[in-house]
């Protein structure tokens, strides 16, 4: 039975609307939480959830007139 709390990249890449070369530089980088089966690239979902959560927070907790303009210039800097 396939536990659907488990995604791969291309889920993943659905999931947050970005593709799947993204995912995967964020793997390269350690900027999202993941783990290897031999050699596929897992993740959970209730952890990408966390780490979607605790982003949204640091850039609420971040948010002044410096910080909203740091965060798109780093938007636009990919």
């Amino acid at each position: 039975m396939q536990n659907p709390n488990i995604m791969t990249i291309k889920q993943v890449s659905e999931y947050l609307k970005v593709s799947p070369r993204t995912i995967y530089k964020l793997v390269k980088t350690g900027g999202i939480p993941t783990f290897k089966i031999m050699n596929m690239w897992r993740f959970e979902q209730s952890k990408i959830d966390q780490w979607i959560k605790e982003k949204t927070e640091s850039i609420h907790c971040n948010h002044n007139g410096a910080g909203g303009k740091k965060h798109a210039k780093s938007i636009d800097n990919r």
